[in-house]
């Protein structure tokens, strides 16, 4: 977990609010976020989930209130 590699995150990481909760998790290839990730909201409730290609949403993504609430479901070609 959490390895760099020539300077650049690579593999699967996890980010953490200051409080030690959750704030996001998922993979780097050569320091862009790429495959599923999920993102949560400082006291845990799930924020957005979706994929990513080379750092830019691709496909489904979908976002949540606070209350956990789905704002949106939306499809992204890049």
């Amino acid at each position: 977990m959490n390895k760099f590699v020539n300077g650049l995150k690579e593999g699967y990481w996890e980010h953490y609010w200051s409080d030690s909760q959750l704030e996001s998790k998922g993979n780097y290839i050569n320091g862009k976020k790429e495959g599923y990730w999920e993102g949560y909201y400082s006291y845990g409730q799930l924020m957005y989930k979706g994929n990513l290609i080379n750092g830019k949403q691709e496909g489904y993504w979908e976002k949540y209130y606070p209350d956990g609430q789905l704002i949106s479901k939306e499809y992204n070609i890049i």
